[in-house]
C-alpha cells in the first residue's frame, strides 16, 4: 500500500465570502468522503498561510485528491472553492508535485483563488 503526503502551504487571491472583514479560511482534503482531514482555520486573513502536512494511506481506487476551501463562519461555513488533483499527475512529475492549484469558478469562468500544495508519494 502506498501513501501520499500532502502539505497545504498557503492560499492567494481567495474569493472573499464575508461582507465585513476577511475570510476565516480552512482547507479540507480527502480521497474518500468518509475520511476527511482539514487544516486549522486562519482567522481574518487573506492570503492565509497554513504550512500543515497530512498523510493519507491510499486504498485501491484512490486516484484523485479532493480539495475544498471554506470560510468558517459563526453560522456554518461558506464554500470558497474546490479542486481535484489526479495522482497520475504526481506520478508523472516523478512522485513529487509542488504547485499552485486553481479553484475554478462556476463553469470554469474565472477563479476563486489558488492554494499552494506539495504532494509527495511514498
Amino acid at each position: 500500500m502506498s501513501r501520499v503526503q500532502v502539505t497545504v502551504v498557503e492560499g492567494r487571491n481567495l474569493k472573499d465570502q464575508d461582507a465585513f472583514g476577511q475570510n476565516d479560511a480552512y482547507v479540507e482534503l480527502y480521497f474518500d468522503k468518509d475520511y476527511k482531514q482539514r487544516t486549522t482555520t486562519i482567522k481574518d486573513t487573506n492570503p492565509p498561510t497554513w504550512n500543515e502536512t497530512f498523510n493519507f494511506n491510499l486504498q485501491k481506487g484512490d486516484d484523485t485528491l479532493h480539495l475544498k476551501v471554506y470560510d468558517d463562519d459563526a453560522v456554518g461555513k461558506d464554500s470558497i472553492g474546490s479542486a481535484k488533483i489526479s495522482l497520475k499527475k504526481v506520478q508523472q512529475a516523478g512522485g513529487r508535485l509542488d504547485e499552485w492549484v486553481k479553484l475554478p469558478a462556476h463553469l470554469g469562468l474565472g477563479s476563486h483563488g489558488e492554494v499552494h500544495l506539495i504532494l509527495q508519494l511514498s
